[in-house]
């Protein structure tokens, strides 16, 4: 047994051996077991953003780019040029170079201030519209007003061949004549591109894994599909196999239970479209599904169209510049039409509005356009009534083009607000007895108007807004009331709208237009508003439309 003394001793031991632990925690540093890694990082280079005016065939800088006149004859071919109202003088073509390594946006734009090369009466530029031409191999012009124009370049690339159109404005009066100015100078602005159409590697590579020159399709609202495609073509097969198997392209049925399974959105389908796609079969959009309907209560409801990219385009040349919605004669209660909701989305080839042959009558159908492009005409018939918005999209017309938007069929609502539409012959046509037309904050601009019609036609309707909108045309008049109207009773607001005609109008109805008119607030730039163009006519002649002021 362990004596009292040795066990005394050894509490003492062990509490000194404590306290001397208890110090050293609170005097002494303690050293944990570390260690440390490196690494070399990637060379770190500033990007360089450069920018050069080029020749067509060359890779030269350009000194100066000189304006010839249109030649409309062999005479006028050599003839001196001058400036004179209604005439066209376009550049030699020149190409834009990134001679930089980030991937730029740019502009074009015609200096206005004076330098030792630019002398003369900067007045003249009051009178000239300028326009940014693109030739196709036919030797067909595109053009868009130069101001509205930004392109891209990838690191290294050189654009397509441009020309600069300059065409002195038909109401230039007599203050410009005599007036010189040389040497006008033609500026390129260039910014860097978003970050996001930039990556950054070991070597740098502009393009590489960016969203900007994706191209590619993805689906949302249906069970089962590849999280992306590599064409419009590739997923358009894939799920129009699934849906055989599920029910079948015409008007087959599906249970609630099946219905729900296989649309996951309600019956809403979403496209989203990077780069141009091309369009084979006019029923692509609901996956070659004839009828909307799958039973009471189940509809394809929706069918949006989302650009991914800033590229992003649908090539509608294979299916005559069209396609079709889901078709729904069902005419009860539960009946919903499907809308179709387009955003950010050019339309190459376009010539008429996607629609459907029925459609349930008891509800408007839904169209919606939001910062779309239209390369082409929309002509626009339902034989039902629509919920139709087009709005802050961009209409360009190919050479010889009438109208860029013309409605006709039933009633509803069309509403155009903030477009903006480039050199149609004719501008807008509106005709539907028992629609209300909204058109505001629009723009009509063209060179090559015809001498008889008009930018805005108000052909037939309940009731038209026509406010805030800018005309800018160089032949013809402003407005037309055509004799095809059949609604007595309608009403005309026409205000605030910034008018650049040769001519007023005049109306063709059976009934006086000039009682039904409010009008206020109208501004007309060298217009007359006392003469008017008749239909088939070359010559001015006093106008009957007196209520627009």
């Amino acid at each position: 047994m362990t004596s009292s003394k040795s066990t005394k001793r050894a509490l003492i031991s062990s509490a000194l051996a404590i306290l001397m632990c208890v110090a050293m925690l609170i005097g002494v540093t303690f050293a944990w077991f570390t260690d440390t890694a490196s690494t070399g990082v990637n060379k770190i280079v500033s990007g360089n953003l450069k920018v050069d005016i080029i020749g067509a065939d060359s890779d030269s800088h350009i000194e100066k780019l000189n304006f010839t006149k249109t030649a409309t004859t062999d005479a006028e071919a050599g003839a001196e040029i001058l400036w004179e109202p209604g005439c066209r003088y376009l550049t030699e073509g020149f190409r834009i170079a990134n001679k930089g390594n980030l991937a730029l946006k740019w502009k074009a734009q015609v200096n206005t201030g004076t330098t030792a090369a630019n002398e003369g009466n900067f007045d003249l530029l009051d009178v000239i519209d300028f326009y940014l031409v693109t030739k196709a191999a036919d030797g067909t012009e595109t053009e868009t007003v130069l101001d509205e124009f930004t392109g891209n370049l990838k690191k290294t690339e050189t654009s397509d061949v441009y020309y600069i159109k300059g065409v002195m404005q038909t109401t230039a009066g007599n203050d410009y004549q005599g007036l010189t100015l040389d040497g006008i100078s033609i500026t390129v602005v260039a910014t860097q591109d978003t970050v996001e159409n930039d990556s950054f590697g070991n070597e740098y590579d502009a393009n590489a894994g960016t969203d900007e020159f994706k191209q590619g399709v993805t689906i949302s609202g249906i069970a089962g599909v590849a999280e992306s495609y590599d064409t419009i073509q590739d997923a358009y097969e894939a799920v129009k196999a699934m849906l055989v198997a599920n029910s079948g392209l015409v008007e087959q049925p599906l249970s609630e239970e099946a219905f729900n399974a296989f649309f996951t959105d309600g019956g809403k389908i979403t496209w989203t479209i990077y780069g141009n796609q091309k369009v084979t079969d006019t029923r692509m959009f609901s996956f070659g599904r004839g009828a909307n309907r799958f039973g009471e209560g189940r509809h394809i409801t929706e069918i949006n169209i989302v650009g991914g990219n800033s590229s992003a385009a649908l090539d509608l040349t294979a299916v005559n510049g069209t396609f079709a919605l889901p078709y729904n004669w069902w005419n009860v209660e539960e009946s919903v039409n499907t809308a179709l909701k387009c955003k950010n989305i050019t339309f190459n080839g376009i010539k008429y509005m996607p629609s459907a042959t029925y459609q349930c009558t008891l509800y408007p159908t839904t169209y919606e356009f939001d910062g779309c492009t239209f390369n082409g005409n929309l002509y626009s018939y339902q034989n039902f009534d629509v919920n139709m918005t087009i709005k802050n999209c961009t209409f360009n017309a190919p050479a010889d083009t009438q109208y860029a938007f013309m409605s006709q069929g039933k009633g509803g609502t069309i509403t155009l607000d903030n477009n903006v539409f480039n050199n149609y012959t004719r501008g807008i046509n509106l005709e539907r007895a028992t629609a209300d037309f909204v058109i505001t904050n629009n723009t009509i601009r063209s060179t090559v108007s015809e001498l008889d019609r008009g930018a805005i036609q108000l052909t037939d309707g309940s009731s038209f807004v026509v406010t805030g909108n800018t005309v800018d045309v160089n032949a013809g008049n402003a407005f037309w009331f055509h004799n095809a109207a059949t609604n007595a009773d309608v009403t005309y607001t026409i205000s605030n709208n910034d008018i650049k005609a040769p001519y007023i109008g005049y109306y063709g109805t059976s009934f006086d237009v000039n009682d039904k008119i409010t009008s206020s607030g109208n501004k007309f730039n060298s217009t007359d508003t006392t003469k008017c163009m008749k239909k088939g006519e070359t010559v001015a002649e006093a106008t009957n439309l007196t209520a627009i002021h």
